[in-house]
């Protein structure tokens, strides 16, 4: 029996599963929330599948597999004959492994899920950065770093994601240090990564004061 747990609300986080590799862990979050926004089946309880729930991932190490099983929607309402809710695990799980760079993952759900890898692509020679206006580090800077950590091979794996944000985030205190793929180029197996960094902390916004009620 597939384990339940209480319903989840948009913008569940993976808090679960913290670990060391701090990106990972924040691109899944990012995936998730934005899979959740966009989903028209809201999911009404999530649970953990194990290995014996899921064929196709043995590519992938214990702890990266539990990471990406976790907090997956089990059950979904809303379903209608064009909208069905039944594969919405399937759907979110493809998108977790895309963003770590199995670009070409495909999930099924007939009925437990399948996951088809596809080929792992190369980093390209072009990184992208995205960065806030007047930022102190410049953008060849973090794009030297980030080509500095690539492997012989550049092969584009959650590793090299982990260590692009490692060598970046040495070169100053920034808030966040966020690397993921970005376009793919299918012909010749190369997705571009994008990094976003961010110097400071959002502005909270500014608290209005209560209004006098002697003023008229």
């Amino acid at each position: 029996m597939i384990p339940r747990s209480m319903p989840v609300l948009l913008g569940f986080t993976l808090a679960a599963c913290a670990t060391q590799q701090h990106n990972t862990r924040e691109v899944l979050q990012r995936v998730d929330n934005r899979f959740f926004i966009q989903e028209p089946c809201k999911p009404t309880s999530t649970g953990s599948l194990t290995r014996e729930q899921v064929t196709g991932l043995d590519e992938l190490s214990s702890s990266l597999r539990e990471r990406v099983l976790a907090n997956l929607p089990l059950q979904a309402a809303g379903s209608t004959e064009r909208v069905r809710c039944e594969d919405v695990a399937a759907r979110l799980l493809e998108k977790r492994l895309q963003s770590l760079c199995w670009v070409e993952a495909r999930v099924t759900a007939q009925p437990q899920l399948s996951v088809q890898l596809g080929a792992r692509y190369q980093v390209g020679t072009i990184i992208w950065v995205t960065q806030e206006k007047d930022a102190k580090v410049p953008p060849a800077r973090i794009i030297e770093a980030a080509k500095s950590a690539l492997p012989k091979d550049k092969a584009c794996t959650p590793k090299t994601l982990e260590n692009i944000r490692e060598r970046v985030s040495k070169l100053g205190n920034f808030h966040q240090v966020l690397v993921e793929p970005g376009p793919a180029d299918s012909e010749q197996k190369q997705v571009t990564l994008l990094i976003d960094v961010k110097e400071t902390a959002p502005t909270p916004p500014k608290q209005q004061a209560p209004a006098d009620p002697n003023t008229k």
